[in-house]
């Protein structure tokens, strides 16, 4: 399927190229994959959307002032700084990619009010955003795959941008170096994120891609409060910053001590939340970071119980197009949008009566007796 903003983005990539050429050829992509290719996913698109960085872009890109790179590896892309008030947008990070302020300028802003790690994470970040409308065009048919809906594709094309910032700063070696076979640990995150130019954000990103199972890395910097979570293997992924913690679970009391295996919630008060063992380390007063993963890392045996089942199994029918509603979960409405139109049960159409004058389904004026069209003949 082709939804209406990747569409929007291949048109832009037709009229003009406005990323700089890639210099090393590709390895392979979206387009010459073979018919006995595995069906792409958010790691094999963010593997492909890397080899459309040249080498010295991506050398420059993680040793160099990444404002200063881009714009050198990616004319005519400019990269400014906003005060936070003015960056807003849809993008999941502290910053977004416009084409549209300046046309054939495309154009990068990022909040000035964080540290220069999370600005380089940021700015690589809307980077990826800058490759899909341009040099890799052609993995937009993979996220359409991916995501199966205009939603869907969109949250695809995010998951794959934190994805691609976190390995550009973070390399499978220092991984390897770090983590190697072991077991994921809040106390690996804290070294990774010494030893490289990631922010902590980037650094859980790539992290979790190290956590075999369901799992999350989850950074709190406000008692009782979500800052960021990078989940792997989870059915809903995302648990968005500011979002209220279990009061009674570890992450809850994560800025006060240090915790091992203790049960605690993914994704609290929401929909597909699950119970994960959790590991917390305190890094300072203001930051704990902590690794949530499906088996106790300790090596404890104990059942966890599974939440609200009962949704899962819900079957629910579209009030607008009669679809089914079986894609993601709403968590206002508390149910699934639908798999044809994208609307969930937040909204209801207005449904007229068969008008009694002309016997026919017109819109009708609230009490009025007869519809809008046979009030106007007789006037």
């Amino acid at each position: 399927m082709r939804w209406r903003r990747h569409l929007d983005a291949r048109s832009v990539n037709r009229r003009r190229t406005i990323g700089g050429a890639c210099s090393t050829p590709l390895r392979s992509s979206s387009k010459n994959r073979t018919a006995e290719a595995e069906t792409p996913t958010v790691e094999s698109i963010t593997a492909d959307l890397l080899r459309h960085v040249p080498a010295d872009a991506l050398d420059d890109l993680r040793a160099e002032d990444p404002v200063a790179a881009v714009e050198l590896h990616y004319p005519p892309v400019r990269v400014s700084a906003l005060p936070r008030v003015g960056v807003v947008g849809e993008c999941s990070t502290d910053g977004f990619y416009d084409t549209e302020i300046t046309p054939g300028i495309p154009r990068i802003f990022y909040a000035d009010d964080v540290a220069e790690t999370r600005v380089r994470f940021t700015v690589l970040h809307e980077l990826g955003h800058h490759l899909f409308v341009n040099d890799a065009a052609a993995l937009l048919d993979d996220l359409d795959q991916v995501g199966g809906s205009a939603k869907g594709a969109a949250a695809a094309e995010e998951k794959v941008c934190h994805r691609f910032a976190g390995q550009v700063l973070v390399d499978d070696r220092l991984l390897n170096d770090v983590i190697g076979d072991g077991r994921l640990g809040p106390k690996h995150i804290v070294e990774i994120r010494e030893r490289s130019n990631a922010s902590w954000d980037a650094t859980a990103v790539r992290a979790a891609e190290r956590i075999n199972g369901p799992g999350a890395v989850v950074l709190i910097r406000d008692p009782g409060l979500i800052s960021f979570c990078a989940a792997a293997h989870i059915e809903s992924p995302w648990w968005g910053r500011g979002s209220p913690v279990d009061p009674a679970g570890p992450l809850a009391r994560s800025l006060r001590a240090d915790q091992t295996a203790v049960p605690d919630t993914y994704r609290f008060g929401l929909s597909f939340a699950r119970r994960l063992f959790c590991d917390t380390f305190k890094v300072h007063d203001r930051l704990a970071v902590a690794v949530l993963t499906q088996k106790a890392s300790d090596s404890h045996f104990e059942i966890l119980e599974e939440l609200e089942p009962a949704w899962r199994e819900r079957e629910q029918f579209c009030d607008w197009c009669n679809g089914e509603r079986s894609v993601g979960w709403c968590d206002r409405c508390k149910g699934r949008y639908c798999q044809d139109c994208e609307r969930c049960g937040c909204g209801r159409p207005i449904k007229n009566p068969i008008c009694p004058s002309c016997g026919l389904l017109k819109a009708t004026r609230p009490g009025a007796r007869v519809c809008r069209d046979c009030e106007a003949d007789t006037l």
